[in-house]
Order: C-alpha cells, then sequence, then structure tokens
C-alpha cells in the first residue's frame, strides 16, 4: 500500500500521536493559507476580518499589525473592542462595500472548531444578545489606558473596579502610571484584592521600588486605614522614603518639600499606631538630626520618642 507523503504518518508512533501531528500540520495549513490571502488586496473585507481573527486565535504570539489595512484591523489583533458600538458602526469606520449591512448587536467572531470538539456540538435556540459588555476584560483594559494617563471621575473609577479581578495583572509601568494618575483607585483595587483572600504583596514591592511622591504616600496611607499592611513592608518603604530625601540634597527647595512630606507621613502612621518606630529607629533618628533644622522632622523627633517611651 502506497502511502501519501504530505501525511506526516510515523509506523513507529501510536495512532493517537499521529493524529496530533496530522491535526498540527491542518492547522498550519489553514493558517498559511489565510496569511497569503491577508495579503490579496482584493480581499473582501469580512473574510480580512474573520482571517485576521482566526489567525490571531491559532498564534497569538504572531504580530500581525504589518498586514493589517486599517484601524478596525489593528484593534482586532491587538484585542481591542468598540464599546457600544454596533457592527454597522465599525464598519464605516472603513472604506468598504459593506457599509450598508446593519446589525443590531455586535456579536463575538466565531471561534475556529476543530474536529474533537464537533461532537460538543448540540442546537440550541438563543433569544437574546449573547455579548455582555460589563464583564469583558477589554472594557477593563480600555478605562485602565485612561487611567494612567488622566483622573477619572469617581463613577469611572468605580467601573474599573466593579470589572478588576485577581487574573487582571498590571506591571510596574501601569502601576506607576495609576499611583501618579489615581492613587485612590490604586487604593480600592489593592484592598480589593486583599479582601477576596488574593496575595498583594507583588503590588506592595511595586510600592518599594517606584518613585516616593506625595500620591504615593498618600496611597500606603490609605492602605493603612483600609487593611494591615506587612510590618516588613512598612520598615521598607519608610525606609526608602528616608533615602529619597538623601537624594535631593543638589536642590535645597525640592530636599525641604520632601522632607516636610515624609516626616508629616511618618508622623501619622505613629500617631495612628500602624507603625512601630522602634524598629528602624536608628535610621530614625539620624534622619531628624540630619534635617533637624526643618520644623516637621523636629517634630517627627519628638513623636517617636514619646512613642518607644509609651511601649
Amino acid at each position: 500500500m502506497q502511502t501519501n507523503p504530505k501525511v506526516p504518518v510515523d509506523i513507529h508512533k501510536t495512532l493517537e500521536d499521529n493524529f496530533k501531528m496530522i491535526k498540527e500540520q491542518g492547522i498550519n495549513e489553514i493558517c498559511n493559507f489565510m496569511l497569503s490571502s491577508l495579503s490579496e488586496q482584493d480581499l473582501p473585507q469580512h473574510l480580512r476580518l474573520q482571517y485576521l481573527y482566526n489567525v490571531h486565535q491559532i498564534n497569538q504570539k504572531r504580530s500581525l499589525t504589518e498586514l493589517c489595512n486599517n484601524q478596525l484591523e489593528w484593534n482586532i489583533v491587538n484585542n481591542i473592542k468598540y464599546y457600544g458600538q454596533d457592527l454597522d458602526q465599525l464598519l464605516k469606520q472603513i472604506d468598504s462595500p459593506f457599509t450598508s449591512i446593519s446589525s443590531e448587536y455586535l456579536r463575538p467572531i466565531p471561534q475556529i472548531l476543530t474536529p474533537s470538539s464537533w461532537e460538543d456540538i448540540s442546537p440550541q435556540f438563543i433569544l437574546h444578545p449573547i455579548w455582555d459588555y460589563n464583564v469583558n476584560p477589554f472594557l477593563f483594559r480600555f478605562y485602565l489606558i485612561q487611567a494612567q494617563s488622566t483622573k477619572l471621575s469617581i463613577q469611572d473609577q468605580q467601573i474599573i473596579l466593579t470589572l478588576f479581578k485577581s487574573e487582571y495583572k498590571i506591571d510596574i509601568t501601569q502601576f506607576n502610571n495609576l499611583v501618579e494618575h489615581n492613587p485612590q483607585l490604586v487604593s480600592d483595587m489593592i484592598t480589593k484584592l486583599n479582601q477576596s483572600g488574593t496575595n498583594v504583596n507583588e503590588y506592595l514591592d511595586y510600592l518599594i521600588q517606584i518613585k516616593v511622591t506625595i500620591q504615593t504616600l498618600e496611597l500606603v496611607n490609605q492602605l493603612t486605614k483600609n487593611i494591615t499592611l506587612p510590618d516588613q513592608f512598612l520598615n521598607m518603604f519608610i525606609t526608602r522614603c528616608i533615602v529619597t530625601c538623601e537624594e535631593v540634597k543638589q536642590n535645597q527647595q525640592q530636599l525641604a518639600r520632601q522632607v516636610r512630606l515624609v516626616s508629616v507621613f511618618i508622623k501619622t502612621l505613629i500617631k495612628q499606631k500602624t507603625f512601630n518606630p522602634k524598629k528602624i529607629y536608628v535610621e530614625l533618628q539620624g534622619f531628624c538630626l540630619e534635617f533637624s533644622t526643618i520644623q516637621e522632622a523636629t517634630q517627627l523627633f519628638k513623636a517617636i520618642k514619646n512613642a518607644v517611651q509609651e511601649q
């Protein structure tokens, strides 16, 4: 019996392993076909959108930006959706012969079915919209981008807080921008994670690494009121604040402002009894003596001595 050379069958492997090889080759051939079709300028717009989505689903790490002809295609390959717009509104943003098509609801683009999933298909009658934007991670990312560059209204902050889930990861750059523009939102997000039992140490580590500003101090102060922060974190963060003051010695005006901010911040924590100055007493004493000409540092020194004596 003559074997088809296009089918990668290996008689030394099991039937299941051979099936996986055939399946992978079939998917690769389909993907290559769609990629070659996308390079054709006369491919209808609705097919271009479907092919771009399918290729992205097969290999999400592959960059498809260079194949996009318009903003809508770019949005699809980058997982960006327009909230509240129907299909007709989206298609009007591009030059396409399908702009006259009207659709009442924007539904998700169908996923590719594999042979193993055919048996699971059963007829269902759906008489209502199936696209729920209220649980859409893309909507969360849309608001998150805005929150990194401008101060949001209370209503928008509540939307982000409602959409935010523990599996939505935020890197240190995004975190830094959020703290700068919306520190209250960051406080609420960390509090929500902590109350749900999620470990927030990753974001506390971010706080130690980013620049110490008035927004950062406000955030930590707010967190001490909402959750119990680890002593190790508070000790490291306050030590970081002290080091920051020593780094701006060349600018006397900025130095005095930074020392005042840090002194008032530490004094507030001591007054609230959320921080024990005894654990880093040497560092705090050196800080207060070095900047004893600044009134807030002198007041902090008195507060530290009183707190230690009370213990």
